[in-house]
């Protein structure tokens, strides 16, 4: 049986085959990848409702939303909206109690969040190699989980991430994303950070809280990071549409508005 380290980068093969491709046949799939057409048709099927691609018959195409979201440098998302972030990372802050241990993702409103920790007493845990260019906290003990580097995002993902994840048991996660879908709940424009925040959230016995400004309401990036039934609260700004705060309220998510 294949290891997990093996499926992740066997559908991350296919993930890029089939958006480099617009095209990609279970035949094909299987000659580059050696691997049984049947494994092929599972990874598909898996896929596929994620909503990471879309089944057709005898292979699979790219997910295209009409609001889809394209990947960003970090440093120009950390501009973007910025005292709402501060807003909700101030409120996120809160939820804590002193000396308890956190997951952080990556992400522009994760690093106003630990910008926000400054006086308290927290261990953080992530992904977010950004963090290291946050003033250091005597409160806030900084570990940084290894992996592969990406510059874009300025994260750590891969197998070595996840294998560090899995020896830890956070007391809450805060995460960031690029989308949150009352039906495809949380989204991300890279499907390396999926894992990585699924990860958190199934090593986690507190809250799972999500960091995400207005902007982000009811948007779809390409790959599913978490059902919205993972997450526990939402920490947004006062713009948030008063529709769908009651919506996500109605599914059992406490919603607080900085």
């Amino acid at each position: 049986m294949a290891s997990n380290a093996a499926v992740y980068r066997r559908r991350l093969h296919i993930l890029e085959s089939v958006r480099s491709r617009g095209l990609a046949t279970v035949e094909d799939l299987s000659e580059s990848l050696g691997v049984s057409p049947i494994t092929i048709r599972r990874d598909l099927d898996h896929l596929c409702r994620e909503g990471s691609l879309i089944r057709t018959h005898g292979g699979a195409v790219p997910q295209e939303e009409s609001g889809s979201i394209p990947e960003k440098n970090l440093s120009e998302k950390d501009v973007l909206n910025i005292e709402a972030k501060n807003r909700i990372a101030a409120a996120a802050v809160r939820l804590l109690e002193d000396d308890e241990i956190v997951f952080m993702n990556s992400g522009s409103t994760t690093l106003c969040f630990l910008r926000a920790l400054a006086g308290r007493r927290a261990k953080v845990i992530t992904n977010n190699v950004a963090s290291l260019g946050v003033p250091a906290s005597p409160g806030v003990e900084l570990m940084i989980l290894g992996g592969e580097y990406r510059e874009q995002s300025q994260s750590l993902v891969g197998e070595f991430a996840l294998s560090a994840i899995r020896d830890i048991w956070a007391d809450h996660t805060f995460l960031g994303t690029n989308g949150l879908s009352l039906d495809r709940g949380l989204t991300t424009s890279v499907y390396q950070e999926c894992s990585v925040n699924q990860a958190m959230i199934d090593h986690t016995h507190g809250k799972v809280v999500v960091l995400a400004d207005s902007s982000k309401m009811g948007k779809v990036a390409n790959f599913v990071s978490s059902p919205l039934s993972n997450v526990d609260i939402v920490v947004t700004d006062s713009e948030c549409p008063e529709s769908f705060r009651k919506e996500l309220e109605e599914r059992g998510l406490q919603v607080i508005l900085a």
